[in-house]
């Protein structure tokens, strides 16, 4: 007679339904009634891996049932095998230490119940757990290789589904793609992530919900996680990369692509561009239409908007280390309405939506990438060692990247909004965000002066001066 406890785990329940664990429960209760023993608790991890390969090591109920084992609250505790309870050998250490100094005892429905109090049954635990490791280490050296392989040759990741794909995961959900296209087109055009995301909120759009997580609301973060991967543009994700497959090459995914290269390519430029980091300059800042782009120009420091009444405004620079006693001040919508003035004469003269010019290195790109292909072709045809392939190809990898780099850095012009279209009933028609981006893809600063002069209520148009970025 005694009490006892019951733990139960599951590593992998992708149905969520907990069968698993309601399975070893009732066995570990008819092992309870076979030998006198009244259960007081069950303790249940479920879908959380025990290995020290495992990503999910934490284990709340069997931490929290050690701990009253501890406390001598029961005598046994009852699992459906060893290797339900621990495949850590660290762990079978810990529970043969807990028996030593709290007499609590294992048994299980299928591995037996080794005598922790004598030495024959200690050495046959740690036998047993050593056994349960190698399994444990050999089922993920499967696992991973299976993974590498459908990396190779581009199916779809398991699990729950991305969002803007059914179920299959190859299929386009056509609502949530459209979100994705929209949102893409709205950062370019300068809109913010919290915007996006507010707006999604508002429309009720979750994230993927899977078995046992429903989807919870967008935040500006998950939204620019999700946006940057390349599997908007058909590319397989193998590791936090573009998987590479056995000839050399990117892998196209078995999927249909929500976003065309040139456009998923501008959108992550857009997310990754310094002004929409550093232009801002604190956060919470009120978002009036000159915020982070109007410094003082007497100390360069970023100029702050203050509401003053209804609807009204004015820009104050609060100073630096030791240049505060400056006060510097401007009307807010005075100053706004004059650079909106010049930025659409500015437009209306200059041609900032020209191609953005032929990258020089293509052509060499396209050799790299024969190249490497034809190396690891050779290599996997016996006709060349690793040893003369893979010096090669690596030298070729790096330059294939350096170019890239400057690809990259050519086509960030592409990146901004397109403001060749923008006309004076465009800008009527843009919200604060989409106006801000197009005064700085034209506009370096807009420096303010102190004032020269007494003016009274009216805006000395003098004290403000435009830096303009050049065309090129």
């Amino acid at each position: 007679m005694g009490t006892a406890v019951i733990y139960c785990r599951i590593s992998n329940d992708q149905e969520g339904e907990a069968l698993g664990v309601a399975r070893q429960e009732a066995d570990c209760l008819r092992l309870a009634e076979s030998r006198g023993l009244t259960v007081i608790e069950t303790f249940t991890d479920n879908d959380l891996g025990a290995s020290t390969r495992s990503r999910k090591k934490a284990r709340p109920a069997y931490t929290e049932m050690m701990r009253r084992a501890e406390a001598r609250e029961f005598d046994f505790i009852l699992s459906y095998s060893n290797s339900r309870l621990t495949r850590r050998p660290s762990d079978l250490e810990e529970i043969i230490q807990l028996h030593e100094r709290a007499g609590v005892r294992i048994a299980t429905v299928v591995s037996g119940s080794a005598d922790l109090a004598t030495a024959d049954g200690r050495q046959y635990a740690r036998i047993q757990a050593s056994i349960d490791a190698g399994e444990v280490e050999r089922t993920a050296e499967r696992v991973a290789r299976k993974h590498a392989e459908n990396a190779m040759t581009g199916k779809p990741v398991g699990g729950r589904r991305p969002f803007g794909w059914q179920d299959d995961k190859a299929t386009i959900h056509e609502e949530e793609a459209a979100l994705i296209r929209k949102a893409a087109d709205d950062i370019i055009a300068g809109v913010p992530l919290r915007q996006i995301a507010r707006e999604w909120t508002e429309l009720g759009v979750k994230t993927p919900s899977g078995p046992n997580s429903p989807g919870r609301d967008w935040s500006g973060t998950t939204i620019s996680r999700m946006l940057r991967s390349p599997r908007l543009a058909g590319w397989r994700i193998h590791q936090r990369q573009i998987a590479i497959g056995r000839d050399g090459q990117p892998v196209r995914g078995q999927w249909e692509p929500i976003l065309e290269q040139a456009k998923h390519d501008a959108l992550v430029k857009a997310l990754t561009r310094p002004e929409r980091r550093s232009r801002i300059p604190r956060k919470g800042a009120r978002h009036y239409l000159l915020t982070g782009v109007v410094r003082c120009g007497v100390c360069n420091s970023p100029m702050f908007g203050n509401r003053y009444d209804e609807g009204k405004h004015y820009y104050v620079c609060q100073g630096r280390e030791g240049v505060r006693d400056h006060g510097l001040s401007i009307s807010g919508h005075g100053t706004d309405a004059a650079i909106t003035e010049l930025v659409l004469a500015r437009l209306a003269d200059i041609d900032l939506d020209r191609p953005v010019p032929v990258f020089a290195g293509e052509q060499r790109l396209g050799q790299i990438e024969q190249q490497i292909s034809e190396l690891m072709g050779a290599f996997s045809s016996g006709t060349l060692s690793a040893a003369v392939v893979f010096p090669q190809v690596s030298a070729l990898e790096a330059e294939r990247d350096e170019l890239q780099a400057q690809r990259a850095d050519l086509e960030a012009a592409a990146a901004g909004p397109k403001v060749g279209h923008v006309d004076r009933a465009t800008w009527e028609a843009m919200d604060v965000h989409r106006r801000r981006a197009v005064i700085e893809r034209v506009l370096d600063a807009v420096l303010i002066k102190q004032p020269t002069q007494r003016m009274g209520n009216r805006l000395d148009l003098d004290r403000i001066v435009p830096v303009w970025r050049t065309a090129e």
